[in-house]
């Protein structure tokens, strides 16, 4: 094994779909490349799909199922010919993925059902058209002694089969756990300058396509920072960086210098979305650094997210989510047995909807349901409600909303809250705190929560 400072030195560099959408936005996108050129780095780019077109695809999914697709996919490609003459590429470049994309939407509106593995292999279009376009781009822009190489990212990423996962998580939200290879990083630097790759996609041992869930590109950025073992990895959205709460939804909100692993896996997991997860679970054992930046304003200073953590008296960041739909499960007297709570995981699992156990007593449990991944529409919560209704004395459905505080223990979260002299909420229906005891969530009426989320930012934070 070669020493460290004898390893080619990686940066992994992740678009978002916000970042690679316009002329201007693949301007910028040169400029940041060259200038990590010029620092010494290769460069490893994570491409996700233009910006609005992985909903469309999904959309194209779902009519493609009742043969009603046509227009929207004359629609798709007319809008990526047009993205390939805006940047003075060939579209014939795109001819072979486009051809593909119409033989894959043939083949659901022939299933007539959309399926978990039909929908991966359309929606993953999106990804494979925009890369083949963004590697030209840098091609044609870069010095002449410069080589970028597209790759497929389906070549480079296998998933696990986790236990007990469904076949709707197997192929919409699926995990790989990429190591370190210091022989395929070598091998890269000597024949390529860039390599270029796609986000939220990988395969299966099957060969099949599979999808990293969304907002994927993320956890893509890091399975390439962690198998470089990269000496960076940023991370290119339209804003810079991570803030005490989203500024979208509260203009008062401050942008954060620094924070920690910890810290920010807690904002992400609470709803942060400027990042996912997984991301951070993935390059922390490697102590490679995350940066995330704003493309349209490069030079402007983003959030560093490294393993410095100070401790904190006080909440660092308050997030949001909203419209969670939340289902009371009232179990009677016979409460938590096992043959109960066993047929209601079943029912989930059946049904491959996620779930999170938010809250239990004796004879209740409160259990956030997850489909941002699944194939289904809104009907099937209430598909869901009717089969649990079948084991459990009563079924409650709302659309709540979860607001955690993150930056210091939850007894000290708490004790600031009591010190806040105004008028709370009467109904706090949560409150719960992880092991790590670094957050304090609480779950709360959605039509709440904007005016609670202000009212906390103001006092909370400093």
């Amino acid at each position: 094994m070669t020493q460290d400072n004898q390893r080619p030195s990686w940066v992994v560099l992740k678009f978002g779909g916000s970042s690679v959408s316009s002329l201007d936005d693949w301007n910028n996108i040169v400029q940041i490349v060259s200038d990590n050129l010029q620092q010494g780095f290769r460069v490893a780019v994570v491409h996700s799909a233009f910006k609005n077109v992985t909903n469309r695809l999904e959309q194209l999914a779902q009519l493609a199922a009742k043969s009603e697709h046509q227009e929207l996919l004359a629609e798709l490609k007319d809008y990526h010919q047009t993205m390939a003459s805006q940047l003075q590429l060939e579209s014939s470049l795109l001819t072979p993925w486009l051809d593909s994309l119409e033989t894959s939407a043939k083949k659901v509106a022939e299933h007539g059902v959309l399926t978990s593995k039909l929908r991966a292999e359309l929606v993953a279009y999106g990804e494979l058209l925009s890369s083949t376009l963004g590697a030209a781009f840098l091609e044609q822009q870069l010095s002449s002694d410069k080589k970028t190489q597209w790759l497929d990212a389906r070549k480079l990423f296998v998933s696990e089969v986790e236990v007990n996962s469904n076949v709707n998580d197997q192929y919409l939200n699926a995990v790989c756990h990429p190591r370190p290879d210091h022989e395929l990083s070598q091998q890269w630097a000597d024949s390529y300058d860039v390599v270029l790759t796609q986000g939220f996609i990988a395969s299966n041992e099957a060969g099949e396509t599979v999808l990293l869930g969304r907002e994927g590109s993320d956890t893509s950025a890091s399975y390439v920072a962690a198998l470089l073992e990269a000496k960076k990895l940023e991370i290119w959205t339209d804003v810079a960086g991570m803030f005490t709460t989203d500024p979208n939804k509260l203009s008062e909100a401050k942008k954060l210098e620094q924070i920690s692993y910890a810290q920010a896996f807690e904002m992400a997991e609470a709803g942060a979305k400027v990042l996912h997860p997984r991301c951070l679970s993935t390059v922390m054992p490697y102590h490679i650094p995350v940066e995330i930046k704003n493309t349209h304003q490069p030079l402007e200073a983003g959030t560093l997210i490294n393993g410095d953590e100070k401790d904190s008296r006080w909440v660092k960041s308050i997030a949001v989510k909203q419209k969670i739909p939340v289902m009371t499960l009232l179990l009677g007297r016979r409460g938590q047995q096992p043959e109960t709570l066993q047929k209601v995981f079943t029912v989930f699992n059946e049904l491959e909807l996620g779930c999170e156990l938010l809250a239990s007593t004796k004879e209740s449990l409160v259990m956030a349901v997850e489909t941002s991944n699944s194939i289904h529409g809104e009907d099937i919560l209430n598909e869901l409600s009717v089969k649990l209704a079948e084991m459990c004395r009563s079924v409650l459905l709302s659309h709540s909303a979860i607001i955690t505080l993150v930056g210091c223990q939850s007894s000290q979260a708490l004790w600031h809250l009591l010190q806040i002299d105004a008028e709370l909420p009467d109904q706090w229906l949560l409150l719960s705190h992880t092991s790590s005891d670094q957050h304090l969530s609480f779950l709360v009426s959605d039509d709440d929560a904007l005016d609670i989320l202000k009212l906390l930012h103001g006092h909370l934070i400093q």
